[in-house]
Parts: C-alpha cells; structure tokens; sequence
C-alpha cells in the first residue's frame, strides 16, 4: 500500500499538469490516435489510412525480406475500447492473423521510468510528466485481449489476455502522442490509475 502512494500523487500531478486536454473533447481522430500509440502503431512518422470507421497501419519495412505488419484498428461508439486486426506477412508464407480488443477504462495504474533497464527491474520509477521519462508502463486486469489464427489452415489459439500496454518516448512526437493518448484514458476513460484518492 505505502508503494501506490507514490503512484497516485503522480497520476494526480500529472492530471494537473495538463488542465486543457483533461477537460476539452477529445475527437473522434484524437481517441482513435490514442489507441494507436498505446498499441505502438504508426511510430517513426507512418502514417494511417484512413476512414469513417477505422485506420490501417502499415510497418515500415525497408528489408524486403523481412515481414510486414498491416493493422486495422477500429474505434466505435464507446470511445474507450477498440478492436483490431493484425496481419502479419513473411515474404511467400501465409499471414498471421491477430483479433484483440483494448478496453482503457481497466487501467489501474500508470508507472514511468527513464530507462528501459529501470522499466525492466521495475526500479526507480519517475513522475509521469518528468522530461526524464522514456518509458511509461500501463496496468490493468485483461486490459489488452487477443486470439491468433494462421491462414495456412492452423487452428485459431485461444484468447490471451495481458495486464500491460507500454508507451515508448524516444522522440518529441512520440512524447506528444503519450500525453494526448494519456489525457484521454485519464479524462475521457476516468481510468481508475488516475482517480483522486
């Protein structure tokens, strides 16, 4: 218990710190590129297609021999859960396919830290809004969901739930892209990690 202190003023500092997202109306664009950083979709500049309802990610693949990954992330009326569909191609194999749901309202806590050694030991954690942060780890019970089918004929795998999502800041944008996409599972979700206690 004397561990979540910490971690409680920090979710409220942070809230603090950014009063205007907290509180404005997020868009439709706005909920939807939340997903998509916290799901570490359309990193180094990708940028989606578009359309009313959903966004395809494309990795950037300068290797023609490595694989493709192609993302359907969809975002429908209860902006705080998604669906998406991943596939994943090797060059002249079948693809991969990957169904998955997020649900944001399930995050029960927020944790940065300025290394990915740090992140890794689960040591010497830093605020949420510190400059210093590079990764920021998200919580929650079932918070990411997903099932595998392969198109080779495999049978499709059971679901498999994680209790994480982690964000990456190795850049301004990607920064960015954080403390919208966190503003958002703190304000539009009212995530219980960010709830005053």
């Amino acid at each position: 218990m004397a561990r979540k202190k910490p971690l409680i003023i920090a979710a409220a500092m942070f809230l603090l710190a950014m009063p205007v997202l907290a509180q404005e109306t997020p868009t439709d664009a706005d909920i939807r590129d939340a997903h998509a950083a916290l799901l570490g979709l359309a990193r180094d500049d990708g940028t989606p297609e578009k359309d009313d309802a959903a966004a395809v990610y494309y990795s950037i693949v300068e290797n023609p021999d490595a694989p493709r990954l192609v993302t359907r992330l969809e975002v429908g009326g209860a902006p705080c859960r998604s669906r998406f569909m991943s596939a994943l191609q090797f060059p002249n194999q079948w693809a991969t396919l990957t169904f998955g749901m997020v649900d944001l309202r399930r995050v029960t806590s927020v944790i940065a830290y300025a290394s990915a050694d740090d992140m890794i030991a689960g040591v010497k954690p830093v605020p949420v809004d510190s400059e210093k942060a590079v990764q920021i780890v998200l919580t929650g019970k079932d918070l990411h969901c997903s099932s595998r089918m392969s198109l080779s004929g495999e049978a499709a795998s059971d679901p498999v739930c994680s209790d994480r999502l982690d964000l990456t800041l190795t850049d301004a944008r990607e920064k960015e892209r954080a403390r919208k996409a966190l503003a958002i599972v703190a304000g539009t979700c009212k995530a219980p990690a960010f709830s005053k206690k």
